[in-house]
């Protein structure tokens, strides 16, 4: 569920921290956010949002397996705000 004011940022290093650990989360999100032009000071729109996901997926596939990756993406397009 969704925060009020939380940022997309937040909520998509969280949902990762449940499987990279919170420090690899924060460094893969702020990592991958400069190569969809955001540069991880203020929330990313909900478009960067959705290009960060898609910039994540190889790396997620590669960690999680297909299938728990595509759900964690799906679960977080629901999320974020």
């Amino acid at each position: 569920m969704t925060v009020p004011g939380q940022r997309a940022q937040e909520i998509i290093e969280s949902r990762l921290s449940e499987f990279l650990g919170p420090h690899t989360a924060r460094v893969a999100v702020r990592t991958f956010s400069k190569s969809v032009q955001h540069d991880g000071g203020d929330a990313p729109d909900r478009e960067q949002a959705k290009r960060l996901l898609e910039a994540l997926r190889p790396m997620l596939k590669t960690l999680l397996g297909s299938a728990q990756t595509e759900d964690l993406i799906v679960q977080l397009r629901r999320e974020l705000p």
